[in-house]
């Protein structure tokens, strides 16, 4: 602080925290410093806002009263036709670069004014200043005559006598930049400098974070506007702070370049074979890039400058080479597809062989050996069968006679007693009775022989004694 009993403003970020934002304080005489000024920078997210530099100057307690604005738009290089810098640069001519403007102008309301700024490097010391003049009388003098409303504001007459400001380097090796106004020149003429008298000290803008107004001399500032002064003074340094003491790509808000398009490399397969990505041939045609369903379209305005005109070739260009390599792996993933199902196909008919080849075989094995056993048959026949002894019987009955044995009754009261098929002497035993299923025993076959056992039904299926008697369906007599 230069002194504590000058107006000095300070520079500090602003209280709403936002980044783009800035708080202009104001102490004087020991005084805490209070806001002043809201300084406000376009939003670098908006399109509007690339390529370019704009800050305006707001009433710190009334946010919509605006008292000045810049709007600085800065030139461009033009692109190179060097072969060998596009191909270096992946097919794409270089990024046009801003070039640092050498003056600026600076938009005042209420009374509306341009007020512009010229850049100027001495000669000798290479030291820049920056030269800007303001009117002495900027407001109408009151008349009721209809004759003077109809004339143009004295701030653009050309016959307004105007005082010439200029900011510069208090040193060459100094950070710190003073304004101050151009003295009178006393000659007439004006030919002779030596008459010309000395420059007066009107502000001092010390670290590039304060400026402090020396009151005495503004005092000896013939003008009728001292607002616009100050206005015009802030609004100067902090341009030339941000604009001429910065980097130029963020005062700017230039853009990066994208990257190079011969640098990009296809995203690396997955080392498990096994496990093949899908890729959905439908969606391969759908729009690159979609907007966010929350996000806020702001329309960005037409090209007005080389460099945006680039970044939509550029843009286009690799927008053009992506969907050439998004077609070349599509393609490339369908010959991948196509070989695999391919593959699929000729292993499953090659088992298909190899299997019929198998059945084929046990085939030919199967049939080899029913014709050794036919042949084995042929050379060893089996004897005949012997023929059956009872071929008349009956089926199911035996060709023994198995005597009944007597039947016990007790004696009834009566002393008669009838004839009866089961009261019969053991000699006259019929050969065979449907009635008796056990033989006695003491009754004998004849010549000798020994009894053979019963005919049941599951010993006859069983048994492969073939003289025996088989069980045979019975034959209807009708069909």
């Amino acid at each position: 602080m230069l002194d504590e009993n000058l107006p000095t403003f300070y520079l500090r970020p602003s209280s709403d925290n936002v980044k783009h934002h800035a708080s202009v304080l104001v102490s004087q005489y020991g005084s805490e410093a209070a806001p002043a000024y809201s300084l406000r920078h376009p939003d670098p997210a908006l399109p509007g806002s690339k390529n370019r530099y704009a800050v305006a100057l707001y009433d710190s307690y009334n946010p919509e009263i605006l008292y000045g604005e810049v709007l600085l738009i800065p030139e461009w290089t033009q692109p190179t036709l060097s072969q060998e810098e596009i191909r270096r640069n992946g097919g794409v001519p270089p990024a046009p670069q801003p070039i640092l403007p050498s003056s600026f102008v600076i938009q005042l309301y209420n009374p509306d004014q341009q007020i512009q700024v010229q850049q100027d490097v001495s000669r000798w010391s290479a030291t820049p200043k920056w030269v800007f003049e303001m009117p002495q009388q900027s407001f109408r003098q009151p008349s009721v005559s209809s004759i003077d409303r109809t004339q143009s504001d004295p701030t653009a007459s050309e016959n307004t006598p105007k005082l010439e400001f200029k900011w510069k380097k208090d040193g060459k090796l100094s950070k710190d930049y003073v304004c101050s106004l151009s003295g009178k020149n006393t000659n007439p003429d004006g030919s002779k400098r030596k008459n010309k008298e000395p420059d007066i000290t009107v502000a001092i803008f010390k670290y590039l974070r304060e400026i402090t107004m020396y009151e005495p001399n503004l005092s000896r500032v013939e003008m009728e506007d001292p607002k616009g002064l100050e206005v015009v003074m802030l609004l100067s340094a902090i341009v030339i702070r941000e604009v001429y003491n910065g980097h130029m790509r963020e005062t700017f808000n230039v853009s990066d370049a994208p990257r190079r398009l011969s640098g990009e490399r296809p995203p690396r397969k997955s080392s498990d074979r096994t496990q093949r990505p899908h890729i959905d041939v439908s969606t391969s045609q759908a729009p690159l890039q979609a907007p966010f369903p929350n996000q806020t379209i702001n329309p960005r305005p037409p090209p007005t400058d080389p460099r945006s005109q680039w970044e939509i070739d550029a843009e286009t260009i690799r927008l053009k080479k992506q969907v050439e390599r998004e077609e070349r792996q599509r393609r490339r993933a369908e010959h991948a597809e196509t070989k695999h199902v391919k593959k699929m196909l000729e292993d499953e008919e090659r088992k298909a062989r190899q299997k019929q080849l198998e059945i084929d075989k046990e085939t030919e094995r199967l049939r080899r050996e029913f014709e050794r056993e036919q042949r084995q048959a042929q050379k060893n026949p089996k004897p005949p069968l012997p023929s059956r002894p009872n071929a008349g019987l009956q089926p199911g009955f035996s060709s023994f006679n198995y005597p009944q044995a007597p039947v016990q009754r007790p004696h009834s009261a009566s002393p008669y007693h009838a004839p009866s098929p089961y009261m019969q002497p053991p000699g006259n035993v019929a050969s065979s009775s449907t009635f008796s299923n056990r033989p006695s025993a003491t009754a004998r076959p004849p010549n000798g022989q020994r009894p053979s056992a019963k005919p049941c039904f599951f010993r006859t299926l069983g048994h492969p004694d073939h003289s025996r008697p088989r069980l045979t369906k019975k034959q209807s007599a009708v069909f």
